[in-house]
C-alpha cells in the first residue's frame, strides 16, 4: 500500500442502549446499506436482517447505493465504532488501499477519525430472551417516531430570483457546491451530485463560480510514477463535461491546488533525488528542483488545454498537507536547499508555478494565493508573489474579542464574530502597494459554529462583512469552504452588494426583527478555534450521552464523545456552561419573535440553530452532574436531550438538508436522531 490506514488502537465505545453489537450495527446499516450487503457481512440470509430490523421497528429503508455514492463519509464514521476494517472494507465494497486514500484526501478524514477502535468481527446470531425483552424497548420508542417526510438528499432550494444592474463589485463569487464530492468530484458524472436545481439557484443568486479539489496526480500525467496517474483521462473528461455544463448557467469551476503533494519514504527509495524536508513517514517533493517545478507547471497547463472553460484555481502552501518543504516547517526546514532559501521565495516560487501554468494557455485564467498560516512570514510571502496572482486573504482573521470575560483572538470560521480582521487589511494593503487585486474568503451561510444548519439566519451580520470588503477595495470573493455553499437567503443578503444595481423579483418572508435578535444571541457564542473544531454544537443533539466517561478525546469536527475539557477550549468550564446558557436564552426571545405555525426555511434553520446550541448546553450540563454525582440533575438534562432530539428530527423532516455538511456528509441522519433517542430513554431508564 502506498497510503496507510489508522492504526488500532482502544476499544469502541460502549453502546449498552442496545442488547447487542450485532444489533447495533443493523440498526445503523439498515439506513444506509441494501440488506443483501448486511446479510452478506454477517453471513446470514436477508430474512434474518429483515426481521432483525422489524424487531427493533426500524422503518422499511430502500437506500439502494445512494449513501454509498454521495454519504459514503457518513457510513465510515457511524460504522468505525462498530465493524473492523475487514467487514467495513466489505461494507464499502472496496480495498484497503481506495480506502486508505479516502481517509487521507476526504478532507484529513483519517485526522478527524483518529485511531481505529479494535472491534470484533461481528456474525449472526439468535437473541437471547433476555435480549428479545430488551429489543421490544427498542421497538416501542421507534413506534412513536415519525421518520418520513423529506429523504436524504432531496434538497430543495427557494431563493428569490436577483436581476443585477450596473456596475460589477465584485468579479469572482465562487462556493463550494453544497452537494459537492471532495475527493471524488470527478469520478461521477457531476449530474449525479450536482443537480440543474442547485445550479439554477446559485445562477440566480448571482453566483459565477463553483470550486472544489483537484489532484494533480489524479487529473494530469503524474511523471515520477505514472501509476499513481491511472484513470486521470476520464476524470478530466468528467472535468470538461462539468464546466460545459456550468458554462449554461454562466457558472465558472476554480480548483484547489494543494501541491505538490508529499509522497511516503518508500516512494523515494526510487527517486531519492527529488527528496525535501521530512516529516514523519513522509517526504515533499522539493520544489528548488527545476522537474518539481516544471511537473507543476506542466500538469497545470495540461488541465487548461484539456479544460478551456476552466475558471482558475486557488493554492493553499501551508495547509495540513505536506506540501513544499516550508509548508509545515517554517524554522525547522531539513531540506538541504530550500533550508538555504527564504519562506517568502520557496512559496512565492511554488505559487508562480501554478500561474505560469496557466499563462501558458490563456491570460484569463484566474490563480489566487490564499495566505493561510503565513503567520509571521505573510509580508515575506507577499512581497515574492508573481505580478498576476490575486492574494486571497480570510476576512475574518485576527478579530479580538472577549466574551464571558474571557480574551482571545479570531482565528477561522466566524460568523458571530464579524469581519474583515486585522491581519486581512493588513495583507491587502501590502497586496495593493505591489498592485495585486485582492480577495477575501469569508462564510456567509454557516460555520463551525454551527455547521449542520446550512444557513445561519444572521442576515444582518452578513451585509454588515460583505460592504466593509467593498470599502477595502476587494474585488474577489470566495464565499465558502466546504461548509456553507447551501443556495439560500443568506446568499441574496450577500448578492446585494455584488452589483450597483439589485433587485428581488420575490422575497420570501424576513423575519429581520428576529434576526438582528439571533445576531445580539450569536454574540454570546463561546467562540474559540477550540470549541469550534472539538465542540459539541456541530453534532448537537445526535452525540450520545454516555453513562459513564468514554476516555476519548474528542476529534476534530467529527466525534464529540463526552470530552468536555477540550470542548471547552480556553474557557474555564462555569463560563463555557454560562456563554451557552446566554445564548440560549437570547435565541429563544428571538424564536418567540416568529409566528409559531411558521415553516418557512429562515424558520427552520432558526429553529434548527437552537437545537444545536440547547444541546451543547444540555450535554455539558449531563456531563458535570454525572461526573459530580448528581444523578438527578443527569436525568433531568438527559430528559432536556430527549425532547431536543425529538424536535430536531421533526425539522429534519421538514428540511432535507439539515444535518448535511459537504465534507461530512450527513453529520447526522434521521436514524441517528432516532438511536439518540433510545439512547436517551436508556440513559434516564439507567440514572432513576
Amino acid at each position: 500500500m502506498i497510503y496507510s490506514l489508522p492504526k488500532l488502537s482502544g476499544e469502541p465505545v460502549a453502546l449498552p442502549h442496545f442488547p447487542t453489537r450485532l444489533q447495533a450495527f443493523i440498526f445503523r446499516a439498515a439506513e444506509y446499506i441494501p440488506t443483501e450487503r448486511i446479510a452478506k457481512i454477517l453471513r446470514t440470509d436477508e430474512k434474518n436482517v429483515i426481521r432483525a430490523a422489524e424487531d427493533m421497528g426500524l422503518p422499511h429503508y430502500d437506500p439502494k447505493n445512494i449513501w454509498l455514492d454521495r454519504g459514503y463519509i457518513t457510513v465510515i464514521r457511524r460504522m468505525w465504532h462498530i465493524l473492523p476494517y475487514e467487514q467495513l472494507l466489505e461494507l464499502l465494497d472496496i480495498d484497503a488501499e481506495t480506502l486508505a486514500r479516502i481517509l487521507r484526501d476526504e478532507d484529513f478524514l483519517d485526522v478527524k477519525l483518529s485511531d481505529k477502535p479494535i472491534c470484533q468481527r461481528l456474525e449472526w446470531r439468535e437473541l437471547t430472551e433476555e435480549e428479545k425483552r430488551q429489543t421490544k424497548e427498542i421497538k416501542g420508542i421507534m413506534q412513536t417516531l415519525d421518520l418520513s417526510g423529506k429523504q436524504p438528499f432531496e434538497f430543495e432550494y427557494k431563493t428569490p430570483k436577483i436581476e443585477f444592474g450596473g456596475r460589477e463589485r465584485f468579479s469572482t463569487r465562487m462556493i463550494y457546491a453544497f452537494s459537492g464530492l471532495y475527493q471524488h468530484a470527478f469520478d461521477l458524472d457531476s449530474e449525479k451530485f450536482l443537480p440543474d436545481e442547485q445550479l439554477e439557484a446559485y445562477r440566480d443568486l448571482g453566483i459565477n463560480g463553483i470550486w472544489t479539489q483537484g489532484a494533480l496526480s489524479q487529473i494530469a500525467p503524474f511523471p515520477f510514477d505514472p501509476a499513481l496517474s491511472e484513470g486521470y483521462e476520464r476524470r478530466i473528461e468528467r472535468m470538461r463535461a462539468m464546466t460545459e455544463r456550468l458554462g449554461r448557467y454562466g457558472i465558472k469551476l476554480y480548483l484547489y491546488l494543494n501541491e505538490p503533494r508529499s509522497m511516503p519514504l518508500a516512494f523515494f527509495e526510487d527517486h531519492p533525488e527529488l527528496c525535501g524536508h521530512r516529516k514523519a513517514e513522509d517526504a515533499c517533493l522539493c520544489t528548488s528542483l527545476p522537474e518539481v517545478r516544471e511537473y507543476l507547471k506542466s500538469a497545470v497547463e495540461s488541465v487548461c488545454r484539456a479544460v478551456p472553460l476552466i475558471g482558475g484555481f486557488f493554492t493553499i502552501t501551508r495547509s495540513e498537507n505536506l506540501t513544499n518543504c516550508y509548508s509545515h516547517a517554517l524554522y525547522n526546514c531539513n531540506c538541504p536547499r530550500c533550508k538555504e532559501r527564504g519562506v517568502g521565495e520557496v512559496i512565492g516560487e511554488t505559487v508562480g508555478c501554478f500561474l505560469e501554468g496557466a499563462r501558458r494557455v490563456s491570460e484569463d485564467i484566474k490563480v489566487f494565493a490564499w495566505s493561510w498560516r503565513w503567520d509571521d512570514f505573510n509580508e515575506e510571502v507577499i512581497k515574492n508573489l508573481p505580478k498576476g496572482v490575486i492574494l486571497l486573504s480570510q476576512s475574518e482573521l485576527d478579530i479580538p474579542f472577549e466574551i464571558g470575560g474571557t480574551r482571545g483572538n479570531v482565528l477561522d470560521y466566524s460568523m458571530s464574530i464579524v469581519g474583515p480582521g486585522e491581519r486581512a487589511r493588513r495583507e491587502w494593503h501590502l497586496a495593493r502597494e505591489r498592485g495585486l487585486e485582492l480577495g477575501a474568503k469569508v462564510q456567509i451561510n454557516t460555520t463551525w459554529e454551527a455547521s449542520t444548519v446550512p444557513a445561519i439566519p444572521v442576515t444582518p451580520s452578513i451585509s454588515e462583512h460583505i460592504s466593509a470588503l467593498e470599502k477595502e477595495g476587494v474585488s474577489h470573493l470566495m464565499l465558502s469552504w466546504t461548509l456553507g455553499g447551501y443556495p439560500s437567503r443568506n446568499i441574496a443578503e450577500a448578492a446585494k452588494h455584488f452589483y450597483e444595481e439589485c433587485r428581488m423579483s420575490s422575497e420570501e418572508r424576513v423575519h429581520r426583527a428576529a434576526e438582528e435578535q439571533f445576531v445580539s444571541a450569536f454574540r454570546e457564542f463561546p467562540f474559540h478555534i477550540k470549541v469550534l473544531y472539538r465542540g459539541p454544537q456541530n453534532a448537537g443533539p445526535s452525540n450520545l450521552l454516555f453513562g459513564k466517561p468514554t476516555g476519548y478525546k474528542a476529534t476534530m469536527t467529527c466525534f464529540p464523545y463526552d470530552d468536555l475539557e477540550s470542548w471547552r477550549g480556553i474557557y474555564p468550564t462555569e463560563v463555557f456552561e454560562s456563554q451557552l446558557g446566554k445564548l440560549c436564552d437570547a435565541w429563544r426571545v428571538g424564536l418567540d419573535m416568529i409566528p409559531e405555525g411558521d415553516e418557512s426555511e429562515g424558520a427552520i434553520m432558526a429553529r434548527a440553530a437552537y437545537c444545536l446550541f440547547r444541546s451543547s448546553l444540555n450535554q455539558v450540563r449531563f456531563i458535570r452532574a454525572r461526573d459530580e454525582g448528581r444523578l438527578s440533575d443527569a436525568v433531568t438534562e438527559a430528559q432536556n436531550e430527549l425532547e431536543v432530539a425529538k424536535n430536531m428530527l421533526t425539522l429534519m423532516n421538514k428540511n432535507a438538508a439539515i444535518g448535511y455538511e459537504a465534507a461530512n456528509h450527513y453529520y447526522f441522519s434521521k436514524g441517528q436522531l432516532a438511536e439518540k433517542i433510545i439512547n436517551c430513554n436508556y440513559i434516564i431508564n439507567k440514572l432513576k
